[in-house]
């Protein structure tokens, strides 16, 4: 996946991860990621087709991350997009491989 700046809507830091900042770019598709540090490198915590399946990612997956930034009017069930999760899921951990084979 090639997302270069034309296709970022916005950027903006939502949570620290030990420290660092994490934020959460949307394109201008409408897809979602939560990136920021770990490991000496970039990492993508969470990702989805909404803000809300890529924030559950996130803290499902690292319980140090502190998502500051609240969304309540954006908020939704997980019941709703509980069947995507492990599709979204799957693509966060391909963009932590990639990220990963650009460290070395």
């Amino acid at each position: 996946m090639d997302i270069t700046m034309k296709h970022v809507a916005y950027r903006r830091q939502v949570g620290l991860f030990k420290g660092k900042p994490v934020f959460e770019v949307a394109t201008t598709g409408g897809f979602h990621l939560l990136v920021g540090h770990k490991d000496g490198g970039q990492h993508t915590f969470g990702t989805g087709s909404h803000r809300a399946i890529a924030r559950h990612i996130a803290r499902k997956r690292e319980p140090d991350l502190v998502i500051t930034e609240l969304s309540k009017a954006d908020a939704i069930d997980p019941r709703t997009y509980q069947a995507m999760l492990p599709e979204y899921e799957a693509l966060t951990d391909r963009f932590n491989e990639f990220e990963a084979r650009r460290r070395r």
